[in-house]
Protein backbone atom coordinates (compact mmCIF):
# COMPACT_ATOMS: atom_id res chain seq x y z
CA UNK A 1 0.00 0.00 0.00
CA UNK A 2 2.81 2.41 0.80
CA UNK A 3 4.56 1.65 -2.47
CA UNK A 4 1.40 2.22 -4.54
CA UNK A 5 0.77 5.51 -2.72
CA UNK A 6 4.31 6.75 -3.57
CA UNK A 7 3.82 5.77 -7.21
CA UNK A 8 0.58 7.75 -7.41
CA UNK A 9 2.25 10.80 -5.83
CA UNK A 10 5.09 10.78 -8.32
CA UNK A 11 2.66 10.45 -11.19
CA UNK A 12 0.61 13.36 -9.87
CA UNK A 13 3.70 15.57 -9.57
CA UNK A 14 4.85 14.70 -13.08
CA UNK A 15 1.46 15.58 -14.50
CA UNK A 16 1.45 18.88 -12.62
CA UNK A 17 4.91 19.91 -13.87
CA UNK A 18 3.96 18.94 -17.42
CA UNK A 19 0.86 21.13 -17.28
CA UNK A 20 2.84 24.08 -15.92
CA UNK A 21 5.51 23.73 -18.60
CA UNK A 22 2.86 23.49 -21.28
CA UNK A 23 1.19 26.66 -20.03
CA UNK A 24 4.55 28.49 -19.91
CA UNK A 25 5.37 27.53 -23.50
CA UNK A 26 1.90 28.47 -24.66
CA UNK A 27 2.06 31.81 -22.82
CA UNK A 28 5.52 32.56 -24.20
CA UNK A 29 4.43 31.83 -27.73
CA UNK A 30 1.43 34.06 -27.26
CA UNK A 31 3.62 36.92 -26.05
CA UNK A 32 5.96 36.50 -29.01
CA UNK A 33 3.00 36.50 -31.38
CA UNK A 34 1.61 39.66 -29.77
CA UNK A 35 5.03 41.36 -29.93
CA UNK A 36 5.41 40.44 -33.60
CA UNK A 37 1.95 41.75 -34.35
CA UNK A 38 2.69 45.00 -32.50
CA UNK A 39 5.97 45.41 -34.38
CA UNK A 40 4.23 44.88 -37.73
CA UNK A 41 1.52 47.35 -36.82
CA UNK A 42 4.14 49.92 -35.71
CA UNK A 43 6.14 49.44 -38.90
CA UNK A 44 3.00 49.84 -41.00
CA UNK A 45 2.04 52.99 -39.09
CA UNK A 46 5.55 54.42 -39.51
CA UNK A 47 5.54 53.65 -43.21
CA UNK A 48 2.18 55.39 -43.63
CA UNK A 49 3.33 58.42 -41.63
CA UNK A 50 6.61 58.55 -43.56
CA UNK A 51 4.76 58.54 -46.87
CA UNK A 52 2.38 61.27 -45.67
CA UNK A 53 5.30 63.46 -44.55
CA UNK A 54 7.12 62.79 -47.84
CA UNK A 55 4.12 63.79 -49.96
CA UNK A 56 3.61 66.95 -47.90
CA UNK A 57 7.26 67.78 -48.40
CA UNK A 58 6.91 67.35 -52.17
CA UNK A 59 3.86 69.63 -52.18
CA UNK A 60 5.71 72.35 -50.28
CA UNK A 61 8.75 71.98 -52.55
CA UNK A 62 6.58 72.56 -55.62
CA UNK A 63 5.23 75.69 -53.94
CA UNK A 64 8.87 76.75 -53.32
CA UNK A 65 8.25 76.80 -49.57
CA UNK A 66 11.58 75.16 -48.91
CA UNK A 67 11.94 76.18 -45.26
CA UNK A 68 8.69 74.30 -44.51
CA UNK A 69 9.39 71.37 -46.82
CA UNK A 70 12.78 70.34 -45.41
CA UNK A 71 11.49 69.35 -41.92
CA UNK A 72 8.83 67.19 -43.63
CA UNK A 73 11.45 65.23 -45.57
CA UNK A 74 13.60 64.92 -42.46
CA UNK A 75 10.71 63.50 -40.43
CA UNK A 76 9.83 61.12 -43.27
CA UNK A 77 13.44 59.89 -43.37
CA UNK A 78 13.45 59.30 -39.59
CA UNK A 79 10.26 57.25 -39.83
CA UNK A 80 11.39 55.25 -42.87
CA UNK A 81 15.04 55.66 -43.95
CA UNK A 82 15.31 55.51 -47.74
CA UNK A 83 17.83 56.82 -50.26
CA UNK A 84 15.08 58.53 -52.28
CA UNK A 85 13.85 60.45 -49.25
CA UNK A 86 17.42 61.43 -48.38
CA UNK A 87 18.00 62.77 -51.90
CA UNK A 88 14.84 64.87 -51.67
CA UNK A 89 15.94 66.19 -48.27
CA UNK A 90 19.37 67.12 -49.66
CA UNK A 91 17.79 68.86 -52.65
CA UNK A 92 15.47 70.78 -50.31
CA UNK A 93 18.41 71.96 -48.21
CA UNK A 94 20.24 73.03 -51.36
CA UNK A 95 17.25 75.02 -52.62
CA UNK A 96 16.94 76.65 -49.18
CA UNK A 97 20.57 77.81 -49.22
CA UNK A 98 21.69 75.33 -46.52
CA UNK A 99 24.61 74.11 -48.58
CA UNK A 100 26.54 72.28 -45.86
CA UNK A 101 23.42 70.42 -44.74
CA UNK A 102 22.71 69.50 -48.36
CA UNK A 103 26.27 68.31 -48.95
CA UNK A 104 26.17 66.15 -45.79
CA UNK A 105 22.90 64.50 -46.84
CA UNK A 106 24.20 63.84 -50.36
CA UNK A 107 27.23 62.12 -48.84
CA UNK A 108 24.91 59.98 -46.68
CA UNK A 109 22.79 59.18 -49.73
CA UNK A 110 25.88 57.89 -51.55
CA UNK A 111 26.50 55.32 -48.81
CA UNK A 112 22.83 54.36 -48.56
CA UNK A 113 22.53 53.94 -52.34
CA UNK A 114 25.64 51.74 -52.39
CA UNK A 115 24.13 49.46 -49.74
CA UNK A 116 20.87 49.27 -51.68
CA UNK A 117 22.67 48.60 -54.96
CA UNK A 118 21.17 51.72 -56.57
CA UNK A 119 23.95 52.95 -58.85
CA UNK A 120 21.68 55.59 -60.39
CA UNK A 121 20.96 57.25 -57.05
CA UNK A 122 24.61 56.97 -56.03
CA UNK A 123 25.60 58.78 -59.24
CA UNK A 124 23.03 61.54 -58.67
CA UNK A 125 24.10 62.09 -55.06
CA UNK A 126 27.79 62.12 -55.95
CA UNK A 127 27.34 64.66 -58.76
CA UNK A 128 25.44 67.04 -56.48
CA UNK A 129 27.95 66.66 -53.64
CA UNK A 130 30.89 67.41 -55.94
CA UNK A 131 29.08 70.46 -57.33
CA UNK A 132 28.40 71.86 -53.85
CA UNK A 133 31.80 71.20 -52.27
CA UNK A 134 33.57 74.34 -53.67
CA UNK A 135 30.72 76.56 -52.42
CA UNK A 136 30.81 75.36 -48.82
CA UNK A 137 31.56 77.69 -45.95
CA UNK A 138 33.91 76.12 -43.41
CA UNK A 139 34.87 76.81 -39.82
CA UNK A 140 38.17 75.72 -38.28
CA UNK A 141 38.29 75.70 -34.48
CA UNK A 142 41.81 75.91 -33.06
CA UNK A 143 42.40 75.16 -29.38
CA UNK A 144 45.29 76.17 -27.15
CA UNK A 145 47.84 73.37 -26.68
CA UNK A 146 46.90 72.81 -23.03
CA UNK A 147 43.22 72.41 -23.90
CA UNK A 148 44.05 69.98 -26.72
CA UNK A 149 46.03 67.82 -24.31
CA UNK A 150 43.21 68.00 -21.77
CA UNK A 151 40.74 66.86 -24.45
CA UNK A 152 38.41 69.80 -24.06
CA UNK A 153 34.86 69.36 -25.33
CA UNK A 154 34.06 71.42 -28.44
CA UNK A 155 30.50 72.05 -29.58
CA UNK A 156 29.44 73.71 -32.80
CA UNK A 157 25.81 74.86 -32.72
CA UNK A 158 25.22 72.46 -29.84
CA UNK A 159 26.66 69.39 -31.59
CA UNK A 160 29.81 67.87 -30.09
CA UNK A 161 32.68 67.63 -32.56
CA UNK A 162 34.76 64.48 -32.83
CA UNK A 163 38.42 64.88 -31.90
CA UNK A 164 39.38 64.28 -35.53
CA UNK A 165 37.35 67.33 -36.62
CA UNK A 166 38.89 69.76 -34.11
CA UNK A 167 41.54 71.86 -35.81
CA UNK A 168 40.24 70.99 -39.27
CA UNK A 169 37.69 72.68 -41.55
CA UNK A 170 34.08 71.78 -40.77
CA UNK A 171 31.41 72.58 -43.41
CA UNK A 172 28.63 74.84 -42.13
CA UNK A 173 25.63 76.59 -43.61
CA UNK A 174 25.97 80.36 -44.20
CA UNK A 175 24.77 82.41 -41.24
CA UNK A 176 25.40 82.68 -37.50
CA UNK A 177 27.06 79.84 -35.59
CA UNK A 178 27.92 79.31 -31.94
CA UNK A 179 31.20 77.79 -30.78
CA UNK A 180 31.42 76.43 -27.23
CA UNK A 181 34.55 74.99 -25.59
CA UNK A 182 34.56 73.51 -22.09
CA UNK A 183 36.74 71.34 -19.91
CA UNK A 184 36.83 69.92 -16.38
CA UNK A 185 37.48 72.68 -13.86
CA UNK A 186 37.59 75.32 -16.60
CA UNK A 187 35.46 78.34 -17.43
CA UNK A 188 33.61 77.62 -20.67
CA UNK A 189 34.33 79.73 -23.74
CA UNK A 190 31.50 80.81 -26.05
CA UNK A 191 31.63 82.80 -29.28
CA UNK A 192 29.10 83.58 -32.01
CA UNK A 193 30.34 84.15 -35.55
CA UNK A 194 28.67 85.07 -38.82
CA UNK A 195 29.86 83.02 -41.81
CA UNK A 196 29.26 83.88 -45.47
CA UNK A 197 29.01 81.45 -48.40
CA UNK A 198 32.43 80.06 -49.44
CA UNK A 199 34.05 81.72 -46.42
CA UNK A 200 36.93 80.03 -44.60
CA UNK A 201 36.74 81.11 -40.97
CA UNK A 202 39.20 80.21 -38.22
CA UNK A 203 38.24 80.55 -34.55
CA UNK A 204 41.31 80.76 -32.32
CA UNK A 205 40.08 79.80 -28.86
CA UNK A 206 42.19 81.28 -26.03
CA UNK A 207 43.37 78.98 -23.25
CA UNK A 208 40.50 78.24 -20.90
CA UNK A 209 40.74 79.88 -17.48
CA UNK A 210 40.56 77.78 -14.34
CA UNK A 211 37.29 78.04 -12.41
CA UNK A 212 37.40 80.42 -9.48
CA UNK A 213 39.62 82.87 -11.28
CA UNK A 214 38.16 85.99 -12.82
CA UNK A 215 38.70 85.78 -16.57
CA UNK A 216 40.26 88.87 -18.13
CA UNK A 217 37.73 91.31 -19.50
CA UNK A 218 38.50 91.79 -23.22
CA UNK A 219 37.12 95.33 -23.05
CA UNK A 220 39.10 98.23 -21.55
CA UNK A 221 38.20 98.68 -17.89
CA UNK A 222 35.53 101.27 -17.30
CA UNK A 223 37.00 103.85 -14.97
CA UNK A 224 36.38 107.47 -14.22
CA UNK A 225 39.33 108.36 -16.46
CA UNK A 226 37.71 106.66 -19.45
CA UNK A 227 34.65 108.87 -19.38
CA UNK A 228 36.24 111.96 -17.88
CA UNK A 229 35.25 115.25 -19.44
CA UNK A 230 37.93 117.84 -20.26
CA UNK A 231 38.90 120.01 -17.32
CA UNK A 232 37.36 123.07 -19.03
CA UNK A 233 34.42 122.00 -21.15
CA UNK A 234 33.79 125.64 -22.22
CA UNK A 235 37.35 126.36 -23.32
CA UNK A 236 36.76 125.48 -26.95
CA UNK A 237 33.54 127.48 -27.11
CA UNK A 238 35.19 130.54 -25.61
CA UNK A 239 38.08 130.25 -28.07
CA UNK A 240 35.62 130.13 -30.97
CA UNK A 241 33.87 133.19 -29.52
CA UNK A 242 37.13 135.15 -29.38
CA UNK A 243 38.02 134.17 -32.96
CA UNK A 244 34.56 135.14 -34.20
CA UNK A 245 34.62 138.47 -32.38
CA UNK A 246 38.11 139.23 -33.70
CA UNK A 247 37.01 138.40 -37.24
CA UNK A 248 34.01 140.66 -36.75
CA UNK A 249 36.31 143.47 -35.62
CA UNK A 250 38.43 143.05 -38.76
CA UNK A 251 35.31 143.15 -40.93
CA UNK A 252 34.03 146.28 -39.17
CA UNK A 253 37.41 147.96 -39.66
CA UNK A 254 37.29 147.07 -43.35
CA UNK A 255 33.77 148.51 -43.51
CA UNK A 256 34.97 151.76 -41.94
CA UNK A 257 37.88 151.96 -44.39
CA UNK A 258 35.66 151.49 -47.42
CA UNK A 259 33.11 153.93 -45.95
CA UNK A 260 35.76 156.65 -45.77
CA UNK A 261 36.90 155.76 -49.28
CA UNK A 262 33.33 156.06 -50.52
CA UNK A 263 32.98 159.56 -49.06
CA UNK A 264 36.36 160.65 -50.52
CA UNK A 265 35.63 159.36 -54.02
CA UNK A 266 32.18 160.90 -54.04
CA UNK A 267 33.52 164.31 -53.07
CA UNK A 268 36.10 164.08 -55.85
CA UNK A 269 33.40 163.11 -58.35
CA UNK A 270 31.21 166.06 -57.35
CA UNK A 271 34.11 168.42 -58.22
CA UNK A 272 34.03 167.06 -61.78
CA UNK A 273 30.27 167.37 -62.16
CA UNK A 274 28.03 170.47 -62.69
CA UNK A 275 24.72 171.23 -64.29
CA UNK A 276 21.75 173.65 -64.53
CA UNK A 277 18.54 173.34 -62.50
CA UNK A 278 20.12 171.03 -59.97
CA UNK A 279 21.05 168.38 -62.53
CA UNK A 280 24.53 166.88 -62.81
CA UNK A 281 26.68 166.49 -65.85
CA UNK A 282 30.05 164.80 -65.27
CA UNK A 283 33.05 164.42 -67.45
CA UNK A 284 34.66 160.99 -68.01
CA UNK A 285 36.82 161.22 -64.86
CA UNK A 286 33.82 162.26 -62.78
CA UNK A 287 31.85 159.24 -64.00
CA UNK A 288 34.75 156.92 -63.11
CA UNK A 289 35.12 158.44 -59.62
CA UNK A 290 31.37 158.12 -59.01
CA UNK A 291 31.56 154.39 -59.98
CA UNK A 292 34.46 153.81 -57.58
CA UNK A 293 32.51 155.53 -54.82
CA UNK A 294 29.50 153.26 -55.43
CA UNK A 295 31.61 150.07 -55.40
CA UNK A 296 33.40 151.14 -52.22
CA UNK A 297 30.02 151.86 -50.63
CA UNK A 298 28.75 148.35 -51.47
CA UNK A 299 31.85 146.74 -49.94
CA UNK A 300 31.51 148.90 -46.85
CA UNK A 301 27.87 147.85 -46.41
CA UNK A 302 28.68 144.10 -46.67
CA UNK A 303 31.68 144.43 -44.35
CA UNK A 304 29.60 146.22 -41.71
CA UNK A 305 26.88 143.53 -41.84
CA UNK A 306 29.33 140.59 -41.66
CA UNK A 307 31.38 142.29 -38.97
CA UNK A 308 28.32 142.95 -36.86
CA UNK A 309 27.12 139.34 -37.12
CA UNK A 310 30.54 137.91 -36.25
CA UNK A 311 31.07 140.27 -33.35
CA UNK A 312 27.64 139.52 -31.90
CA UNK A 313 28.03 135.75 -32.40
CA UNK A 314 31.47 135.79 -30.81
CA UNK A 315 30.13 137.60 -27.77
CA UNK A 316 27.31 135.05 -27.40
CA UNK A 317 29.74 132.10 -27.67
CA UNK A 318 32.15 133.60 -25.18
CA UNK A 319 29.67 134.59 -22.50
CA UNK A 320 27.51 131.44 -22.72
CA UNK A 321 30.41 128.95 -22.52
CA UNK A 322 29.99 126.54 -19.53
CA UNK A 323 32.59 126.63 -16.80
CA UNK A 324 31.61 123.57 -14.74
CA UNK A 325 33.90 120.53 -14.78
CA UNK A 326 32.12 117.20 -14.36
CA UNK A 327 33.52 113.66 -14.22
CA UNK A 328 31.50 110.44 -14.33
CA UNK A 329 32.59 106.82 -14.30
CA UNK A 330 31.90 103.30 -13.11
CA UNK A 331 33.96 101.89 -10.27
CA UNK A 332 33.82 98.54 -8.49
CA UNK A 333 30.23 98.15 -7.37
CA UNK A 334 29.36 101.83 -7.69
CA UNK A 335 28.65 104.66 -10.07
CA UNK A 336 30.92 107.65 -9.34
CA UNK A 337 29.96 111.23 -10.24
CA UNK A 338 32.09 114.17 -9.27
CA UNK A 339 32.82 117.72 -10.33
CA UNK A 340 33.63 121.30 -9.44
CA UNK A 341 31.41 124.30 -10.03
CA UNK A 342 32.41 127.95 -9.88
Amino acid sequence: MVARHGTRSRALLTATFTSIASLAVTGGASRVAVAQTTARETAAANAAAAEAEFQEGRRLMQAKRFAEACPKFLQSYKLGPAAGTLLNLADCYEQNGQLASAWTRYEEAIVLAQKAGRADREKTAREHAEKLEPKLAKITIVLARADRLAEATVRLDGATLEAANIGGPVPVDPGKHTVEVSGPGKVAYTATIDVAERARTTVDVPALEAEGLTPPDPRPPKTSEERREPDDVGGTQRTLGIVAAASGGVALAAGAFFGIRTRSKWEEAQGRCAGPSGGLECDALGVELAGEAQRAGNVATVAFIVGGVLAAGGAVLFFTAPTARVRAGIGPGAVVVGGTFP
